[in-house]
């Protein structure tokens, strides 16, 4: 069967996922995850219920659950709540909405650089709440 970039994975959350995840086109995970998650054109959607204690290397992550572990997107990251954010994010675009728990640091990677430098924006713990 041939893979397309429309192709669309969905681990729900009675899946328990321990090891290294490779993938292409959309994964949905509002599993339990261990290990490595890698698309390196892809794309990952983690879900309310889903815990990940991985690294995450995508293209781009919108996270609505909680990740404990570094999450390096080529385009962008998004976490909107409830997720819950343990660790550092690598992109050159990072969303992070009200409602979002994060403690790490965001780091953009400047596509335009020669080298793969990395330039430190911010570290700390963020809560944000609305009103």
């Amino acid at each position: 069967m041939k893979k397309t970039d429309k192709d669309i994975a969905i681990l729900g959350p009675n899946s328990v996922l321990e090891g290294n995840l490779v993938f292409e086109g959309t994964l949905f995970l509002n599993a339990h995850v261990k290990g490595s998650i890698e698309s390196r054109t892809g794309e990952i959607v983690i879900g309310e219920d889903a815990v990940i204690h991985a690294d995450v290397f995508v293209r781009t992550a919108t996270i609505n659950g909680e990740i404990k572990g570094t999450v390096r997107a080529t385009e962008l990251i998004e976490l909107h709540p409830p997720a819950r954010m343990y660790g550092d994010l690598y992109a050159p675009v990072v969303q992070i909405d009200t409602g979002v728990f994060f403690a790490g640091a965001v780091n953009e990677r400047r596509e335009n650089s020669k080298t793969d430098e990395i330039i430190p924006e911010f570290t700390g713990i963020i809560r944000l709440h609305q009103k």
